[in-house]
């Protein structure tokens, strides 16, 4: 199984997969998603296990940018190890959580937002959902 920057080329491959349905032509930037994920935020309604999302492309760009995410998150070598993008997200983790996860990361790097938003997405996910020591 492919470890290191082989696992990091896998998952921003599927995250461009991703996000060629926000913007065929080019990848999404940090900023871009973190525009996006903050309509999400701001309108998104919980009511039990079913998310409503507001009325808008940027809310549902991030929802479906970030199902990838999710896919991707729960993907491991081995079980109980981490996820092919190094994080160990818990299996009951919700979308909505990995998003505040992104959106928190974004705006504490605001220096960072001109680069692909997976850049933003891997070490958000890293530091919110980090693996315990074996």
């Amino acid at each position: 199984m492919p470890r290191g920057p082989v696992k990091a080329l896998i998952w921003a491959a599927g995250a461009a997969a991703a996000a060629a349905t926000v913007s065929p032509a080019q990848a999404v930037t940090g900023q871009q998603l973190l525009r996006q994920c903050e309509a999400l935020e701001r309108g998104a309604t919980v009511s039990g296990e079913t998310v409503r999302l507001p009325k808008g492309q940027d809310a549902a760009s991030c929802w479906v940018y970030m199902a990838a995410v999710q896919d991707f998150a729960a993907t491991v070598e081995e079980e109980g190890g981490p996820s092919l993008i190094g994080s160990c997200v818990p299996s009951e983790t919700t979308r909505l959580e990995i998003v505040r996860a992104f959106t928190k990361y974004a705006r504490a790097h605001p220096d960072d937002l001109d680069l692909r938003a997976s850049a933003l997405l891997v070490p958000a996910l890293l530091r919110a959902f980090p693996c315990p020591d074996r």
